[in-house]
């Protein structure tokens, strides 16, 4: 019997799991999660709106850049409708499996929004549309259309997007005499700062929680010192010393007592928000509930991600949503495409992003305004001009991105309790090898 290799079960990984059980009980009753393949869109000028509906899937996130939307598009064509109302929970898991049961009783929406992460997946099963990037404004930034690029095809439009980085409270490295966040470049200049720290506070100074987002955050330390998560075969790319030295981090924080052991990122958020944290890994969407909660506290600032070598500047995997074509009809895949259009309009993103959020602004204009907003304090400005390229999230085959995930997830658990790197990661790598490989 082999031995289990799941400790924790997580919300993400289980909603994702029963998406794809969904999935494979459609093509179980004689129709395939692909089989009703996406159209390709017609001239929109050919098509007529009058009598035409379409229908959309989102959450609560969009609902507001939604309504926007949906006027434009439907003041420019009229007698079109489209219809779809937001689910509440902001869970992006949650979201692929309402649209996959949807689905699989013959409600396919025709543009759906989605966690970056679930990308893989959606592409895997169900044969989306290839973006017509014509749609997107002028000043949307273009660069990060990578987070929707699957095999060189542009699959997603980014909307609400953000990044790994890390939060450093620069009041306790003044105490500890650690020296400026902006300095901590290398892992051994993060080692230096947080044994500095520590050895001020007494307690353990750093979090790289596990829970929550492991692929991403592992991912993330593995692009930033130059390594590659997936190879083109499919297989694990990040069992090469590159990969191995990038994950270290995670367990030479534990090795020195540095690591605060933390399981989650909101635990994280919480810790480092009351101060007694010197520094935690995070995502630049939650710089905003971080200024929340701080207030006039404590000083602090986000800064991007230390790697082995000092170099900043490398692609990370993006995180947060976009939007997917799925519509079966060609003149309504026009309207889709449109739609997408509309949604990224620089109002509508202004909409998306707000100065109540830390979302990195796909739109020149949109961040331009909340540049010159009362909110643009330097810790919004670092995510409002976060520039960095990004890639997709995970980029393993999306049919297998439960088990992945838990893959993961088992890795990074060992990796922050200290275990030896290489060969914890050398069994990670031969689980999703065996994972993929459908042994």
């Amino acid at each position: 019997m082999s031995s289990p290799r799941i400790r924790h079960a997580l919300v993400g990984a289980m909603a994702t799991a029963v998406a794809l059980t969904l999935a494979a009980c459609s093509s179980a009753s004689g129709e395939s999660a692909d089989a009703a393949a996406v159209a390709t869109a017609a001239d929109v000028s050919q098509c007529e709106p009058a009598g035409t509906t379409l229908d959309v899937a989102y959450n609560v996130l969009a609902a507001e850049p939604m309504e926007l939307a949906i006027a434009n598009l439907e003041e420019a064509h009229p007698g079109l409708e489209v219809e779809g109302e937001p689910i509440a929970s902001t869970a992006y898991p949650e979201l692929t499996q309402q649209i996959v049961a949807d689905i699989a009783v013959g409600n396919r929406p025709d543009l759906i929004m989605t966690g970056l992460g679930q990308l893989p997946f959606w592409v895997a099963e169900y044969d989306p549309a290839v973006l017509d990037t014509s749609v997107l404004p002028e000043t949307y930034q273009t660069q990060f259309l990578g987070a929707g690029t699957i095999d060189g095809e542009v699959y997603l439009a980014p909307s609400q997007i953000s990044a790994p980085v890390m939060a450093v409270n620069q009041d306790l490295l003044d105490a500890a005499g650690a020296g400026k966040a902006g300095d901590i470049k290398t892992y051994d200049d993060l080692l230096e700062v947080a044994q500095k720290v520590t050895d001020h506070t007494g307690q353990p100074s750093v979090s790289i929680p596990p829970q929550g987002l492991p692929e991403w955050f592992s991912q993330g330390l593995i692009q930033n010192s130059g390594g590659t998560l997936v190879n083109e075969d499919g297989t694990a790319a990040f069992g090469d010393a590159t990969g191995v030295a990038a994950l270290d981090i995670w367990s030479e924080l534990a090795r020195r007592g540095l690591e605060a052991g933390l399981p989650g990122t909101a635990d994280a958020v919480s810790a480092f928000s009351t101060g007694t944290l010197g520094v935690a890994m995070i995502t630049t969407s939650n710089i905003a509930a971080i200024n929340e909660g701080i207030g006039d506290g404590f000083g602090w600032m986000p800064i991007q991600l230390p790697s082995v070598d000092g170099e900043q500047g490398r692609a990370l995997p993006a995180g947060g949503n976009g939007w997917i074509v799925l519509s079966e009809d060609a003149c309504r895949a026009a309207f889709a495409s449109e739609l997408v259009g509309e949604l990224l309009s620089p109002e509508a993103v202004m909409l998306a992003s707000g100065t109540q959020r830390s979302y990195i602004p796909v739109d020149t204009v949109a961040r331009d305004e909340l540049l010159a907003s009362p909110e643009a304090n330097p810790q919004m400005t670092f995510a409002w001009t976060f520039e960095t390229e990004l890639t997709p999230w995970g980029g393993f085959d999306g049919s297998h991105t439960a088990q992945v995930n838990d893959a993961l997830l088992y890795m990074v658990e060992q990796l922050q309790a200290g275990a030896e790197t290489k060969a914890v990661v050398d069994e990670a790598v031969a689980a999703i090898d065996r994972i993929v490989g459908g042994n």
